[in-house]
């Protein structure tokens, strides 16, 4: 077997090196094509913005916190795809860009976009993080007893749940929402 393809390699140089040289300038496009970071990003920019409003139900985020920013967000340049959800409290919008818009660039525009465009009720400034698709792992719910009540689900969820996660290698950062916290005046 390696006897024969010594012997073609040998007999049929000019394609050898035609093949050589087409993997070279293939393997050079695709090295600056690629993006090449130290944690590669198989996806592009997406923003996510949220905005939170204790006490709303989801149409009402829906109507007076979401809709206001996917308009304002519309606008931005290199926006390929919105999507938003509402919760309970809480309007959430994902912005992806198309390839090629830089981090920086798409933060400054969305940011300039929500500031001139989007009137939130309240005075609520709506939080521009990024993502990417291997950032968001999961979500969970914290549950208890029957009579356990919201305010001590989320001191459980802020005092006992989320520091042992942050234990475990590789995890960054737990967001919590929901609940009342409870608070301590002396």
């Amino acid at each position: 077997m390696l006897k024969s393809i010594v012997a073609f390699c040998l007999s049929r140089r000019a394609v050898v090196l035609f093949g050589l040289l087409f993997f070279a300038v293939a393997g050079y496009f695709a090295y600056t094509q690629l993006n090449i970071e130290a944690y590669p990003n198989p996806t592009p920019v997406i923003l996510e913005v949220t905005a939170q409003a204790p006490g709303l139900s989801a149409d009402e985020m829906e109507r007076y916190y979401t809709r206001p920013m996917e308009i304002a967000l519309y606008r931005t340049p290199g926006v390929s795809v919105i999507r938003s959800t509402s919760f309970y409290g809480l309007s959430f919008v994902r912005v992806t860009f198309k390839w090629g818009v830089k981090y920086n660039d798409a933060f400054a525009q969305a940011s300039i976009a929500l500031q001139q465009n989007a009137s939130l009720p309240g005075g609520v400034s709506p939080n521009i993080q990024a993502n990417s698709g291997t950032d968001e792992i999961m979500r969970y719910r914290v549950v208890g007893p029957p009579h356990f009540g919201l305010t001590n689900l989320r001191t459980v969820q802020d005092w006992i749940v989320a520091r042992q996660l942050l234990t475990i290698p590789g995890v960054a950062q737990v967001n919590s929402w929901g609940g009342p916290t409870k608070e301590f005046e002396v």
